[in-house]
C-alpha cells in the first residue's frame, strides 16, 4: 500500500525546511577529470604566416634571372613559375622529401646558418639528359639508385647558376655572398637546423617541353632574424644597374673631394699681456706631453689619434686610432 502525505504533513514538512529545522540534504561533489597537458614555452605550437613583400620582390626578380639563365645554359626555351611561399617546420618538410633528391647546402654571409636547395630527382635526370644532347623526356627509373659523379657534376653546373642569381636577386635588399657548402643525396644528411625550426619554403615548377619537375629554396626564419624590419615593409625598390652604377660613381666622386686636416699639437692659456710681449724664441708651455696622442681633426671633427713625425723628409702624422665618441678626450 503506498504511503501519501497529507495536506497537513505536507505543509508541516515545508515548513521546517523553510525555517531551518529541517537540514536539506548536501548534494555530493562530483570530481572532474581533467586531463592536464604540459606546455613547453619554448616551442611555438601554431606557425604564423608572416607576409614579407620584399621576400617576394627578392623571388621575382630570382625567377626572371633563373628562367634567363637556365635557358641560355641548356639552350632552349624553360617555363619557370613560383608557387606562393609558405611556412612549415622544417621535420615536416623534410619528410616529404624522396630518396634520392639532390640536396644542396649553401651559406648567405653575413646570415648565421645554412639554406638549402632542394632539386626533384626527375628534374635532375632531365637536366642531365638535356646537357648531353637529349630532349629530356625520358623516363628513368628513380627508386633504388643514386646519382653518378657524372650526373653530379652535371647537375652542380646547375647549382652554380641558381647561387649566382641568388645572390644577384638580393643584392638590392641586402647585398650577400652566396657560398656552396656541400650536396646531399639522402634528407637526413642535409639538417640546417632542429625539425621543430620554422623554415620559408619557395618552390619554382620547371617546364622544359615534356619534362617537369620543381627546384625548391628553403631558408630557415632564424638565419633572416636580423633583418625582419626589411623584409615586412611594405615596399621595397628594386635597383636598376643604372642606380648601381650612379651609386658607384657618387661614391668615386665623394672620395676625391678635398677636405681640410689639422693637427692639434696643444694648448695653453695665455695672458694678452703676454701675448704682447712674445718674443722670437720665447718658449710657449702645451698642455700635452711628447707621448701624447695628437688629436687629428677633418674639416674641423676630430676622427683620428696619432703623433707626429718625419717620414721622407716631410712633416708626417701616424694614425693610431679612430675616435670613436667625439664628446670624450
Amino acid at each position: 500500500m503506498e504511503q501519501i502525505l497529507s495536506q497537513d504533513e505536507v505543509d508541516a514538512l515545508l515548513k521546517g525546511i523553510s525555517g531551518g529545522d529541517i537540514e536539506e540534504p548536501e548534494e555530493e561533489a562530483v570530481e572532474e577529470n581533467l586531463a592536464l597537458a604540459t606546455y613547453d614555452f619554448t616551442r611555438q605550437q601554431g606557425i604564423t604566416q608572416l607576409k614579407m613583400p620584399a621576400m617576394d620582390v627578392i623571388n621575382d626578380s630570382f625567377l626572371r634571372m633563373m628562367r634567363t639563365s637556365l635557358a641560355n645554359s641548356l639552350r632552349r626555351v624553360i617555363d619557370i613559375t613560383a608557387v606562393p611561399p609558405e611556412m612549415e617546420r622544417f621535420g615536416s618538410f623534410v619528410r616529404t622529401l624522396p630518396v634520392p633528391s639532390s640536396l644542396q647546402i649553401f651559406k648567405m654571409d653575413p646570415f648565421r646558418g645554412n639554406a638549402l636547395f632542394v632539386l626533384e630527382p626527375k628534374l635532375v635526370f632531365s637536366l642531365v639528359e638535356t646537357f648531353l644532347g637529349g630532349s629530356g623526356a625520358r623516363n628513368v627509373r628513380i627508386e633504388g639508385r643514386d646519382f653518378t659523379s657524372i650526373e653530379q657534376r652535371l647537375i652542380q653546373r646547375v647549382i652554380n647558376i641558381l647561387l649566382s642569381d641568388m645572390e644577384k636577386a638580393w643584392y638590392f635588399l641586402h647585398p650577400v655572398q652566396v657560398q656552396f657548402i656541400r650536396s646531399e643525396i639522402n634528407p637526413q644528411f642535409a639538417k640546417i637546423c632542429e625539425p621543430d625550426d620554422v623554415v620559408l619554403i619557395n618552390r619554382y615548377e620547371v617546364d622544359m617541353d615534356r619534362a617537369v619537375g620543381s627546384i625548391t629554396c628553403c631558408i630557415p626564419l632564424s638565419n633572416l632574424e636580423s633583418i625582419k624590419s626589411k623584409l615586412t615593409t611594405a615596399f621595397q625598390r628594386e635597383q636598376s644597374d643604372e642606380d648601381i652604377q650612379l651609386a658607384r660613381t657618387l661614391q668615386e666622386s665623394i672620395k676625391n673631394v678635398p677636405v681640410d686636416l689639422e693637427i692639434e699639437l696643444g694648448k695653453a692659456m695665455i695672458p694678452a699681456g703676454d701675448i704682447i710681449e712674445l718674443q722670437v724664441g720665447d718658449i710657449i708651455q702645451l698642455n700635452r706631453r711628447k707621448d701624447d696622442l695628437l688629436p687629428c681633426y677633418l674639416a674641423g671633427v676630430r676622427k683620428f689619434m696619432g703623433t707626429p713625425g718625419i717620414r721622407r723628409g716631410s712633416k708626417a702624422f701616424l694614425i693610431k686610432r679612430k675616435v670613436m665618441d667625439r664628446e670624450r678626450e
